[in-house]
């Protein structure tokens, strides 16, 4: 069995290390000493988890059912744990302060065990039951594993790396090559089961990566499209015939069918089919094959138009879904497919998976095919943008129609690129950028955030380096959505992959997890940003920002990269 106390002294020395080689080799030290058939788990727990992201992984647990866990556990009324919780505002430190057990018997196998146990129970007496559970795991625990196993009950791990940084670690651990991280990632954009893929690493080494495919019911991570800065430049890049669909400002979705078996998934690979049964609904009805994987945006839709992004984010909820069904109809649109009868699509040229989409799609009110113009004249491109423009879509995306336009999970590459209104000539520039940090408010903003500390992806460094305070454009609503979003998020330590100066030092650090859309005015240098920094040169900085909106539908993985920013600058 592993022992789960080497898999926290291990959390506890990364919570005290910045640097991003120490990290990893802390990890792949760990991951070297366990039996392969301990790495699945391992790795799920390394990361704060009990499975991958497209499976239920809440545990329906939360501070008041913790805090009669931690009571029953160690026999501590539950008035003085609410007490201490409200001192150290950390229930992880307060299941530490409370346990004076001094050896453990407890191993990572069980723990894990009885968290999906947790997970599980549902029905009457089920909150009874899952106090019951984690009390038993935290009376075997030493201190500082209960406190972990608080964090992890909670979905707090709190250690500020992700699966990036777990992939380098396994290939450190399982190939003895860091370079094989490229070729891991790559396969963990097809596979997202990063448990499943650690395991075959773990057996069969590298030469395993090649045998995932697409599999019915497991998302594979959604390709991306790059940015130009001028329109002129799609004519650069495309030369020749060219695609160009319409961008809706919707819900990313991919969508599994399996017989009647329907799920749809999000952009950050969760299951949102609970919120969206209208649409799972309209494509069993519209789809003609049997076994799917389909690529669309879900939109607000009301009388044949689309309504804002606003009105679509309210569909996001758990509760009275059935109410904002009638409220606020949706729509998808599919641009894409990329598996059929059992054979995956993916390199497959982007014409001929479009025909085959065309061909497997009965349109209807709800279900709809994107509306796009294929050609080589590039003013008809231009046209069919101010078209998409004058019907208040964000733009438009241009595809290449060559041999090579093969669909790519998880890559942002030149097949596919995006020109939005914002990024027209005269206009101010969106990004989509990760909270890092926050600076305390002051006057009437005393008690919250005065401004966020904002980051875009170095893609090339696997870290967030930092763009821009925002302190603007926040109605009272929002200072009170991102406040409750952040009490997940807060650590006491710069995360080991963000990148942020002396000068720009917050009051408090947060994980990279939270998105929010920002616009500004134009991009310049600065002394105290990372963004795109090194020994020779300054950083890159956002003038004039101002908060948009939270972008509950991007991960931080999603977030504007250096690079972007380098070819808009």
């Amino acid at each position: 069995m592993g022992s789960f106390g080497k898999l926290v002294n291990i959390y506890s020395e990364i919570e005290n290390i910045s640097s991003h080689k120490k990290i990893v080799d802390l990890l792949s030290s760990f991951f070297k000493e366990l039996e392969p058939k301990q790495v699945r788990v391992a790795s799920y727990l390394a990361l704060g988890t009990i499975g991958p992201k497209f499976e239920d992984i809440d545990l329906g647990i939360g501070d008041k059912l913790i805090i009669k866990a931690i009571s029953s556990a160690y026999g501590i009324s539950r008035e003085k744990v609410e007490e201490e919780f409200s001192i150290h505002g950390d229930l992880g430190d307060v299941a530490s302060k409370f346990n004076e057990r001094q050896r453990s018997s407890v191993d990572m196998e069980d723990v894990f065990a009885q968290m999906v146990k947790i997970r599980d129970v549902s029905g009457e007496g089920s909150q009874g039951e899952k106090i019951s559970l984690l009390s038993g795991i935290l009376e075997k625990s030493t201190p500082e594993e209960s406190k972990y196993i608080i964090r992890i009950a909670l979905g707090k791990l709190r250690l500020g790396f992700g699966e990036k940084f777990l992939i380098e670690a396994l290939a450190v651990a399982f190939t003895d090559k860091r370079d094989n991280a490229g070729k891991i990632e790559d396969t963990y954009n097809i596979c997202t089961d990063i448990g499943q893929l650690a395991r075959s690493l773990a057996e069969h080494g590298i030469s395993s990566m090649g045998r995932f495919s697409i599999k019915l019911g497991r998302p594979v991570q959604m390709m991306l499209a790059k940015r130009v800065d001028t329109i002129e430049e799609l004519d650069q890049k495309f030369p020749g015939k060219m695609a160009a669909e319409e961008k809706y400002d919707g819900e990313r979705v991919q969508i599994h069918v399996n017989g009647n078996d329907i799920v749809a998934f999000s952009r950050r690979l969760e299951n949102i089919s609970s919120q969206f049964p209208d649409i799972i609904s309209a494509v069993s009805k519209s789809i003609k094959s049997d076994k799917a994987v389909l690529d669309g945006e879900i939109v607000a839709y009301d009388k044949g138009k689309i309504q804002p992004f606003q009105k679509l984010m309210q569909r996001r909820r758990k509760h009275n879904v059935e109410e904002y069904i009638e409220k606020i109809p949706v729509a998808v649109f599919f641009f894409d497919i990329i598996y059929l009868n059992g054979k995956s699509l993916l390199k497959k040229s982007y014409p001929e998976r479009r025909k085959i989409l065309d061909d497997n799609i009965r349109e209807s009110d709800s279900v709809k095919l994107s509306r796009r113009t294929v050609s080589s004249d590039f003013s008809r491109i231009r046209d069919f943008f101010e078209k998409s423009i004058e019907k208040g879509l964000e733009g438009i995306i241009v595809k290449s129609v060559e041999k090579k336009s093969v669909y790519q999970p998880g890559k942002r590459g030149w097949l596919w690129v995006k020109w939005k209104k914002e990024y027209a000539e005269g206009m101010r520039e969106t990004f989509d950028l990760v909270i890092v940090g926050t600076y305390f408010g002051k006057g009437k903003r005393k008690g919250s955030f005065g401004a966020l500390l904002c980051a875009v992806l170095n893609e090339d460094k696997d870290r967030y380096e930092t763009f821009t305070k925002v302190g603007t454009g926040f109605s009272d609503d929002d200072f009170d959505e991102i406040n409750d979003l952040l009490e997940k998020y807060f650590i006491d330590n710069a995360p080991g992959n963000v990148n942020i100066s002396k000068m720009m030092e917050p009051d408090r650090y947060v994980e990279p997890a939270i998105v929010i859309e920002v616009l500004g005015s134009r991009i310049t240098t600065s002394p105290g940003h990372t963004a795109g920094k090194d020994n020779s040169k300054k950083g890159f900085a956002l003038r004039f920002p101002r908060f948009l909106r939270i972008r509950y539908d991007k991960g931080p993985v999603d977030a504007t990269t250096v690079e972007e920013i380098g070819e808009l600058k």
